[in-house]
């Protein structure tokens, strides 16, 4: 079976969901469907409704809080983690807020990719840039790509975010990209992190995806790497800015 070239989450809730230092490792695009996503931004809040996607490149902190309306907030995400043609990016949007309007094309490419069966390698890759043309036309690409080049950090993040719960020795992800154990080490702390630093913060945006299926906090806390509940929740705490269960209130 070929691996899949996106990743797909959905993110509910019936009560006020404020979340900070949320981590994007892979570029997402959010659609928030029902309810509204309140984001601060360079020092500004945006409001992301049903109308406009929420562009996000990798490597990305969010601060934001999921507002139900009508007593419900519901998105989706699509992790993207096959990038464009270098030559379809433009120079750096970063200073642009991070929207685009939900075209019909666009949101057909979105449904396409969101319910795309185990397709092989290049059918997947046919599908995907075809949103990437769609958001070239409306010059949003380079949004979720701001430049070609992507760090080490940005790629071991989307490395491990394909399979969190995974034990992950340092010694054998540095044998998947070519490197001394010495030479990654050294490579991350110029980028300003760390392998266990970097694989706690995927794993932290992982609970918050398990959580979202009702899994009891020592399922989770076991499925990110964890001995300890109370050591997870306080991490979860740490990170985010409220406990796991008051995380879990917020869903039902």
């Amino acid at each position: 079976m070929s691996q899949k070239l996106i990743q797909t989450s959905v993110f509910a809730g019936v009560q006020r969901q404020p979340l900070r230092n949320v981590l994007m490792h892979m570029p997402t695009i959010i659609w928030v469907e029902k309810g509204q996503k309140l984001l601060w931004w360079h020092e500004q809040q945006l409001v992301f409704s049903r109308r406009q996607w929420l562009l996000i490149p990798a490597g990305q902190y969010l601060t934001f809080v999921n507002q139900p309306t009508e007593r419900e907030f519901y998105s989706r995400c699509l992790g993207l983690l096959a990038p464009p043609p270098a030559d379809w990016l433009t120079p750096s949007q970063q200073s642009l807020p991070p929207q685009v309007a939900v075209s019909d094309n666009l949101a057909w490419c979105f449904n396409t990719l969101f319910s795309m069966p185990a397709l092989c390698h290049s059918a997947q890759k046919h599908l995907l840039f075809s949103l990437y043309a769609e958001l070239r036309q409306q010059g949003a690409l380079g949004l979720l790509y701001p430049s070609a080049n992507e760090t080490l950090r940005d790629r071991l993040s989307r490395y491990l975010a394909i399979e969190p719960a995974r034990e992950h020795k340092l010694e054998l992800v540095c044998q998947h990209f070519h490197m001394s154990r010495a030479t990654m080490i050294r490579k991350l702390a110029s980028e300003g992190t760390g392998f266990r630093e970097l694989l706690a913060e995927v794993r932290m945006v992982h609970a918050l995806s398990l959580l979202q299926q009702f899994r009891s906090q020592l399922d989770v806390a076991l499925a990110c790497g964890y001995q300890s509940e109370s050591r997870f929740a306080a991490r979860f705490r740490q990170t985010f800015g409220l406990s796991p269960r008051e995380y879990q209130q917020t869903l039902a």
